[in-house]
């Protein structure tokens, strides 16, 4: 299952603001965050230990570039995403839909600067697949993921240019220093204005879900 964002509404400065995260507006602190192992989804907690294994730290996810670019990265499309996932029933593939009332509300926060370690999203997937299977992710594939050759200038390079798709874990999230915020509608908007955040957007995005 994946999101395919077609388009987007709000506001894009000049300004590049390259990392961004995406959280729940429920989690949401005008303050400095740190990962909890303990929320983290069961099926993907393999694969964050492995990244803490190899950088010392548990991660939070950033994904870097311009916002619109980005934006596929950080799962901020959820919001208006109406087919969730399925399974099989009775040799029978059952689809399941978010319903009106239960969708989440998620905020996406921007960044000038994140100090993290970066990773090349479209391998990411090795290491999700090897630690959610139970298997092991060969020194070569680790390679591939950090290419611990690249400076961090090549990194963004390659980000803005198109090249790759790049994000970054970090050990916190220093929600207290966003420079933007975006979220799904007006209420939302002035839950997070009172919170204390500047500069906040409603940024719509229509989705297509694909399964």
């Amino acid at each position: 299952m994946g999101d395919t964002v077609l388009s987007s509404t709000g506001n894009n400065s000049l300004e590049e603001l390259l990392f961004h995260h995406c959280i729940s507006l429920d989690a949401s602190r005008f303050g400095t965050l740190r990962p909890d192992r303990n929320f983290s989804d069961p099926e993907f907690l393999p694969a964050y230990e492995w990244v803490e294994e190899i950088t010392g730290f548990f991660p939070i996810f950033y994904a870097v570039g311009q916002i619109d670019v980005a934006l596929p990265m950080t799962g901020y499309a959820d919001n208006w995403r109406f087919l969730t996932g399925g399974e099989m029933v009775n040799g029978i593939y059952q689809k399941t839909y978010n319903r009106k009332g239960n969708f989440p509300n998620l905020a996406l926060f921007s960044f000038d600067t994140i100090d993290g370690i970066f990773m090349d999203f479209q391998r990411w997937h090795i290491a999700l697949n090897a630690c959610m299977n139970g298997g092991n992710v060969t020194a070569a594939e680790q390679r591939m993921i950090f290419k611990p050759s690249w400076t961090r200038s090549r990194w963004i390079r390659a980000a803005l240019n198109g090249t790759h798709s790049v994000q970054i874990v970090a050990p916190e999230l220093p929600l207290k220093l966003a420079k933007r915020g975006y979220v799904r509608n007006t209420k939302t908007k002035r839950i997070v204005e009172r919170m204390g955040f500047p500069d906040i957007t409603i940024k719509r995005v229509k989705v297509m879900s694909v399964l």
